[in-house]
């Protein structure tokens, strides 16, 4: 008894030396030791999870919004009663929906295909923000606005470390929106026109940096929305591009070629 005493006493020194609360503590040294190591466990778990959150933060700072205006766009803000085609614009949001639930189990890319002001970007927005808040790490890239920071290193040398920030972010993040693929290039006499090279070797980077090759499956999702058909894309841009960043899954394509032109639905 009095050597049990001697090691329960030894134990409950060693745990006040550590910043425990002695007088809760078990009347064993190895209950004493057992809620050491618990304790040990939660405070990595939770130190683990406050740097995970810290980059989560960080990814979605480094977001390029069209206009520097960053947009919101949830389910709940999907009014079919805005479309024309009020059928087709429900069944888009179910699918949509349907693919922002697969998402928080597996990984793989998605493409939302359509003309301008359909509703493309909205719904990409909403998968993004519903993954968000299941924990996932997302960032938002304006084609445009991207391609605009990097034409505009050449001007402002500073920018490579904004560049690089957006790099990182597009490398690491669990969810990449990619919006409006194939409009920075534009078109000429009605044909598509190839995307500027800079922006076509950025991206390069960054989807083989987002593929397992090993397994041949995704490294988390990529979102991309296109006025462009993925015949049109693969003319735009290289075709080695377009094949690790396109899905081929056509229950992972939302087509919106059946919807008409509204904005702010």
């Amino acid at each position: 008894m009095i050597i049990d005493s001697l090691m329960i006493e030894r134990a409950k020194q060693a745990a006040r030396r550590e910043g425990a609360d002695v007088d809760h503590l078990p009347d064993t040294p190895e209950g004493i030791a057992e809620h050491l190591a618990k304790r040990d466990a939660q405070t990595v778990a939770k130190s683990l999870e406050e740097i995970a959150d810290k980059k989560a933060r960080y990814y979605f700072d480094n977001s390029l919004w069209s206009g520097d205006v960053e947009l919101k766009f949830t389910f709940s803000d999907w009014k079919t009663d805005s479309q024309q085609n009020a059928e087709e614009a429900k069944r888009l949001g179910n699918q949509a929906f349907s693919i922002a639930k697969q998402l928080t189990q597996e990984d793989f890319n998605v493409a939302l295909l359509g003309q301008a002001g359909v509703g493309k970007t909205s719904l990409a927005l909403a998968i993004m923000y519903a993954l968000q808040e299941k924990g996932k790490s997302v960032i938002f890239v304006s084609t445009m606005e991207l391609l605009k920071l990097l034409q505009n290193k050449y001007d402002f040398p500073e920018l490579a470390r904004k560049i690089e920030d957006v790099k990182r972010s597009m490398v690491e993040a669990d969810v990449v929106v990619l919006d409006d693929l194939g409009t920075e290039a534009g078109k000429k006499d009605g044909n598509v026109r190839s995307v500027h090279k800079d922006l076509q070797d950025f991206l390069y980077q960054i989807a083989n940096a987002r593929v397992d090759f090993a397994n041949n499956q995704s490294r988390g999702s990529m979102i991309i929305t296109s006025n462009n058909k993925g015949t049109e894309l693969v003319r735009m841009y290289d075709p080695k591009l377009i094949d690790r960043i396109f899905t081929k899954n056509p229950e992972h394509q939302l087509s919106f070629e059946n919807m008409k032109g509204v904005r702010n639905v």
